[in-house]
């Protein structure tokens, strides 16, 4: 009926539009396919029109999150399905690259696009930059981590850890995480991730960010639930960007995560873990908890 695969795009509303082009761009590695007359920025990271979206505000953080589907039904039925067997209101409308997308906000009053296709453009991947592989997943902080859950498994997505009873993982694909939810009671993103072909490419982008001014504000370190190694910076207008690899691997059909050298269950499998033991498997006493 309806297959959410892919964590296609992030949309921010940035206050100094120069500075975050600058940081997407020669930073990160993007590639600028777009500049709208209402001033807005599509930045692609490899072939897909756009993987994160700059909108001109007066506040800073995250506008919108688009979700990539397969489905046998037209958009114009997925939206009926949306309203008819879920109760979500929800919006058919259009964008640069976008024909059709299906727009709605979660419980948290985050704006979702579910959309089926995506133009294709081919700048490929640049050769200067972080140049990471893709959006791995976006994290948000919320008032009802459980509720989110509760909704985003209507949608097809699967919990795959929790952290205590706070912080909620879950997957659309074979990621561990394709979307995270941290119960804060603020309404603000969390942190976005990329994921890096392997350690040594993140080690050197890490050198690449200290020779641009950039510093970490925590890691690397192999986290707990997932298993990644992650660390983690400011972009221009101060979201919280992860950079990692090595994340597990979910088989949802056995339930269990693809087996590594560095597990300590054997099957590891989708569980709660303590707050200690999550953030730094190393045993690595950061200053900064990413809270």
């Amino acid at each position: 009926m309806l297959n959410i695969f892919k964590l296609g795009y992030v949309e921010f509303g940035v206050k100094d539009k120069q500075a975050m082009s600058s940081y997407y761009s020669d930073i990160m590695g993007f590639s600028l396919t777009e500049e709208g007359s209402d001033g807005r920025v599509y930045l692609s990271s490899a072939i897909d029109h756009h993987n994160i979206i700059l909108t001109p505000s007066e506040e800073s953080g995250v506008r919108s999150i688009g979700l990539q589907y397969t489905s046998d039904l037209s958009v114009q039925e997925v939206s009926e399905y949306l309203k008819f067997e879920f109760d979500i209101t929800n919006e058919i409308k259009t964008e640069p690259g976008v024909d059709e997308l299906i727009e709605f906000t979660d419980p948290e009053g985050y704006v979702i696009h579910l959309y089926p296709k995506m133009e294709l453009v081919n700048p490929g991947f640049k050769t200067q930059g972080i140049i990471p592989n893709k959006i791995g997943h976006i994290s948000l902080n919320v008032k009802d981590a459980k509720k989110q859950v509760a909704f985003y498994s209507k949608l097809g997505f699967v919990n795959t850890d929790w952290i205590e009873d706070f912080f909620a993982f879950m997957t659309c694909n074979r990621d561990h995480h394709v979307l995270n939810f941290c119960e804060s009671g603020k309404h603000e993103l969390h942190h976005l991730a990329f994921e890096m072909r392997n350690y040594n490419h993140l080690v050197e982008k890490i050198d690449f960010l200290r020779l641009n001014d950039i510093h970490l504000e925590w890691g690397p370190s192999r986290h707990g639930a997932g298993h990644n190694i992650a660390c983690y910076h400011p972009d221009a207008d101060g979201n919280r960007i992860e950079l990692f690899t090595d994340a597990d691997i979910f088989i949802k059909e056995l339930g269990i995560f693809e087996p590594r050298p560095w597990h300590k269950d054997f099957p590891q499998k989708p569980k709660v873990w303590p707050t200690d033991e999550c953030l730094s498997l190393w045993g690595v006493d950061f200053e900064n908890a990413l809270v």
